[in-house]
């Protein structure tokens, strides 16, 4: 193992953010056009109205500095299982499990296109997308229950699967970055933070109507474990849903450190329980990306339990491994290479993949429900060239 990448001048935390919120379970988070993420950084807001939190607790937390670890040796869990030949444009932006037979897969390209997975087979389904659209959150409940979300620089679109056709649900004036689907009455979406001035904030959806939720401004990606226990983020504030209203917590001193020209922030979340929720946060430095941080609450408090130096970080889908673990994509871009990133009991290790780190990005990941496996989908390239010789790709991880 290698400790290249880590670094030693940001000390652990021993520092807590108690709160008086209450954990959650599984939600999902993205995949988005690698062109919607510049090298810019972006602006995070640091605001925590309303929040009842006490920082400092001093009993040292342990936090794993870990090294990062490519495998190298025996054959790799992660193997293909589908290709779509996609041109210059095209790749997989979105994946979500449905149940332990089903799911969902979403190409990239002039058009976007579905794909439906049944069993181990993955066939084409026709899909009402729109020219330079790309979805961007997906779930669903059932076979005759699925939901896809896309982003269209400006707009977004809601659309829903009945069982036999895809039909636009809702067009909303903002960009959607992420989405919890609960049940087919019970749907939330939240904004896109690369958007500074166009912030959608948190919608709700009742079956019926979509509503904005005022006490959700600003969020951006959500998990949850049932209608009135959710998690979402926002800049460097973690929030709770408790069937009424959004409350937040800062948990700004568990960041990476601010320096001359980075911005940290929190990029993703999984709600895995009532007494165990996972938030990633990245330090975002200008040129090379990172360091990536993941946080860990408890049922009482926030605490830092590993940091890693990886690439750049863009609001972040991650995904249960289904035994206490996470794994978390990190797609490359501007010559960045992709990684996909396990977490395991204070460890962050980087996947053995079926193909090299320079020749795919990886963005987005969904745990199949039953034990049977992972999903990860996105795109091969030839090596070194992101842009040629594209094609989607959709993998699954067996232990």
């Amino acid at each position: 193992m290698s400790s290249a990448g880590w670094r030693s001048d940001e000390q652990s935390s021993a520092d807590q953010i108690r709160s008086d919120g209450s954990g959650t379970r599984a939600g999902r988070r993205r995949g988005l056009r690698a062109a919607v993420v510049t090298s810019a950084v972006v602006t995070s807001a640091v605001v925590a109205a309303g929040v009842v939190a006490v920082a400092g607790c001093a009993s040292a937390s342990a936090v794993a500095t870990s090294a990062l670890a490519a495998s190298t040796s025996g054959s790799a869990s992660w193997h293909i299982v589908k290709r779509v030949p996609s041109g210059s444009s095209g790749g997989f932006t979105e994946v979500t499990a449905v149940g332990k037979n089903g799911g969902w897969a979403f190409n990239a390209g002039s058009v976007p296109t579905a794909w439906e997975r049944n069993r181990s087979t993955w066939t084409q389904v026709p899909f009402p997308g729109l020219s330079d659209e790309v979805v961007v959150a997906a779930g669903g409940t059932s076979a005759a229950d699925a939901w896809a979300f896309t982003s269209d620089f400006g707009k977004s679109r809601a659309l829903h699967w009945n069982g036999r056709t895809w039909s636009v649900q809702h067009i909303f004036s903002r960009e959607i970055g992420g989405a919890v689907v609960i049940s087919r009455s019970d749907v939330w979406v939240f904004g896109e933070l690369f958007l500074p001035g166009a912030e959608l904030g948190a919608w709700h959806y009742d079956g019926h109507t979509w509503s904005r939720v005022s006490s959700g401004h600003g969020l951006e990606g959500g998990s949850a474990l049932s209608a009135s226990d959710i998690w979402a983020f926002d800049g460097a504030d973690v929030a709770h849903w408790n069937g009424a209203t959004w409350s937040r917590t800062s948990v700004a001193s568990l960041l990476p450190a601010r320096q001359q020209l980075n911005d940290p922030t929190l990029t993703g979340i999984y709600a895995e329980s009532r007494h165990s929720v996972y938030a990633i946060a990245n330090g975002n430095l200008q040129d090379e990306g990172g360091p990536i941080v993941v946080l860990h609450w408890n049922g009482s408090a926030w605490s830092k339990v590993a940091r890693g130096q990886f690439g750049f970080g863009i609001l972040q889908q991650l995904s249960s491994d289904g035994h206490g673990g996470l794994w978390l994509p990190m797609p490359g871009f501007d010559g960045q290479k992709s990684y996909l990133v396990h977490y395991s009991n204070g460890h962050l290790t980087t996947a053995a993949l079926p193909v090299a780190a320079s020749s795919i990005g990886l963005d987005t990941v969904s745990i199949i429900p039953g034990g049977t496996g992972v999903l990860a989908a996105g795109e091969t390239h030839a090596r070194n060239a992101p842009g040629t010789d594209v094609v989607a790709v959709i993998l699954q991880y067996k232990a």
